[in-house]
């Protein structure tokens, strides 16, 4: 199949690493993939696709056997470019997002158009199909060869503990894992925090609890070792969280976590991660500070997320991208007004 990928801006976040790992993998399985991007291609993903930007001028591509719109603002995008049937890859409900409140008129009006939609986890399908009747297929992310565990048989005495998230997106809610780390050092463990993201440390941050390490807009490999050398994350995302990658590629590097238990995390990480109220600091440090004053549970826990995780490997994955894009293919040719530039 052609299949042409329309992306926002390729800025590094979770949500565009998703797309280039399934860019990726299709190839692997013998599509021919186009990505087409707000902006230059970006130079912290190896991409082995042409690549066109439409903020330049639009691509001049064959007739494709799908679109496939990502952001929401892309929807509007690929119709106009026409290329070809619609389909849609929806990584969380942006109109759940409280700095995009005043465009939400916009969002339902894009997301009440008929597309057949591939998401990255099941609950958002319940969602969008209870909500705007979308049907919908599963397209989870693949693991990330990058993340892989160290040998490690307990955790240190001054543990490392890894918080993702820009601190001011409400849906992250960073500082309930701050507050949390506050806790867990007046219980008498000398946490230290990493922190990463693609926004620059704030003084607004910095005025709650400075972190140890900072990474900011860092390559994946970098954020691969530092999180491979911690000893626990926290994910206290909200119930928006559309998945919530970092989780997984901790699991993958057998650094245990305590998250948020929200229908992302209840998803893949109900056996694995031990899951907290979101919003309750207290519960993340109750939780935090089990794990690293038991080396068994910890171990434990080690164990379980990486088991859990191997059912994102890519062997597992590619055959329901593989199905979830011509299921999409042809929902989308069946019915006339799924066609790109109608």
């Amino acid at each position: 199949m052609r299949i042409a990928f329309v992306l926002p801006q390729p800025e590094l976040n979770g949500g565009n690493k998703v797309i280039f790992q399934h860019v990726a993998l299709l190839r692997e399985g013998g599509d021919e993939v186009s990505v087409l991007g707000l902006g230059p291609q970006p130079d912290w993903v190896t991409l082995d696709a042409p690549y066109f930007d439409y903020s330049v001028a639009d691509p001049r591509l064959p007739e494709q056997d799908l679109v496939i719109a990502t952001y929401w603002t892309t929807i509007a995008v690929a119709r106009r470019l026409g290329l070809g049937p619609l389909a849609h890859f929806c990584q969380g409900y942006e109109g759940g997002l409280a700095h995009l409140r005043p465009q939400l008129p916009e969002i339902e009006a894009a997301y009440s158009l008929p597309i057949p939609t591939l998401v990255v986890s099941p609950h958002l399908g319940e969602f969008l199909g209870q909500r705007f009747g979308r049907d919908s297929r599963p397209a989870p992310p693949p693991l990330d060869p990058l993340f892989r565990p160290s040998p490690r048989l307990c955790p240190r005495r001054r543990p490392w503990v890894a918080l993702p998230g820009i601190f001011h997106s409400a849906v992250k809610d960073v500082p309930t894992g701050l507050r949390a780390v506050q806790l867990l050092r007046e219980r008498g463990v000398g946490a230290r925090l990493l922190r990463f993201a693609t926004l620059p440390l704030s003084d607004e941050e910095r005025a709650v609890l400075a972190p140890d390490r900072y990474l900011c807009a860092v390559p994946p490999a970098e954020v691969a070792r530092a999180l491979a050398a911690c000893d626990l994350l926290l994910l206290p995302s909200r119930h928006h969280e559309g998945f919530g990658l970092p989780l997984l590629e901790a699991m993958a590097a057998k650094v245990p976590a305590v998250a948020s238990e929200i229908p992302s995390t209840l998803a893949f990480a109900a056996a694995s991660a031990v899951l907290v109220p979101p919003g309750d600091a207290a519960a993340f440090a109750a939780a935090a500070h089990r794990l690293l004053t038991d080396a068994g549970a910890w171990r434990r826990a080690r164990r379980n997320g990486h088991r859990e995780a191997q059912r994102f490997a890519t062997a597992a994955v590619l055959p329901q991208l593989q199905a979830a894009v011509r299921w999409a293919r042809a929902q989308a040719v069946a019915a006339p007004a799924l066609v790109a530039g109608c």
